[in-house]
């Protein structure tokens, strides 16, 4: 079960990462674009920028989906050096089962608020406005399944997983200097 739980969550980080990378280049060309245009050929891009800001609404969910389960996301550590075993167990779990919850408000909410705007076209790539509007709901979602992912797995899972793949790096770089 936890090595089922850590391998959808790994496939999923890595799936969501690749998304958002693609989007992120995307973001990135289009800025470059507008530029040239604007400033070059002074015949702005009319879509661009908006364009720029779905994309990244999109890239920031998914790539949120994959800190959370890495846990590179902020965190208070007051509750970190705590010695009981039992007692920081129960710390991790409740704070698991708050992001679960926001997760399934978001869910709860965002999907009927994108179902509501499919009729509505955005301004400038007149795009039915649920394709924005889904971002939260479906990073919501991976959010979820990462961290039922994370209540499922020891709390040193990922680490030793990451010293795992570092070690493995390590290695294939020395072979490769040989």
């Amino acid at each position: 079960m936890k090595d089922t739980a850590f391998r959808i969550g790994m496939r999923l980080s890595k799936l969501t990462e690749s998304i958002a990378a693609v989007l992120l280049v995307t973001v990135i060309v289009m800025n470059l674009a507008q530029i040239y245009f604007r400033y070059i050929l002074v015949d702005p891009l009319s879509w661009s920028e908006e364009t720029m800001r779905y994309s990244t609404t999109w890239m920031v969910f998914l790539a949120g989906s994959s800190a959370l389960f890495r846990g590179e996301h902020m965190a208070i550590s007051l509750f970190d050096n705590v010695k009981s075993q039992l007692i920081s167990n129960l710390i991790r779990m409740l704070v698991l089962v708050c992001i679960a919850a926001f997760c399934i408000l978001l869910m709860w909410e965002g999907y009927p608020s994108a179902i509501d705007n499919m009729r509505q076209l955005s301004p400038a790539t007149q795009i039915p406005m649920a394709i924005p509007y889904m971002a939260i709901p479906v990073g919501a979602t991976l959010m979820l399944v990462n961290v039922l992912c994370l209540m499922i797995l020891p709390k040193d899972a990922l680490k030793k997983e990451a010293a795992q793949e570092n070690k493995a790096g390590q290695d294939k770089a020395e072979e490769n200097k040989l």
